[in-house]
């Protein structure tokens, strides 16, 4: 199946026909990043001599990744790795007001 949509589907993602009828899985995925095509394994009873070209099959868009997700990405600075928002000194163990003698 060519893909028209811009992000990537999940491997083994639900593939279905207009109606919401599940036709199988996601089986490969082939091709260039920005020019791919899928594969479908078939769900018992199918075939894919059931479909002719052009036919549209459907993915839950939540079984979808962004594309970003397979370009790579800028490198992680390690300048500042370890500092972050500490808890600062003290306070360990303290509860709330207590601790300040009687207060007379």
């Amino acid at each position: 199946c060519k893909c028209t949509n811009e992000k990537i589907p999940y491997f083994n993602g639900r593939v279905f026909l207009k109606d919401k009828e599940q036709i199988g899985q996601v089986d490969e995925i082939i091709g260039l990043i920005h020019d791919f095509m899928f594969s479908v394994a078939m769900k018992d009873g199918k075939k894919a001599s059931d479909f002719k070209e052009g036919d549209k099959v459907y993915i839950d868009p939540q079984q979808l990744l962004p594309l970003g997700r397979f370009l790579p990405q800028p490198p992680i600075s390690k300048s500042g790795k370890g500092k972050g928002k500490g808890k600062g000194k003290g306070d360990k163990g303290k509860g709330k007001g207590k601790g300040k003698g009687k207060g007379k």
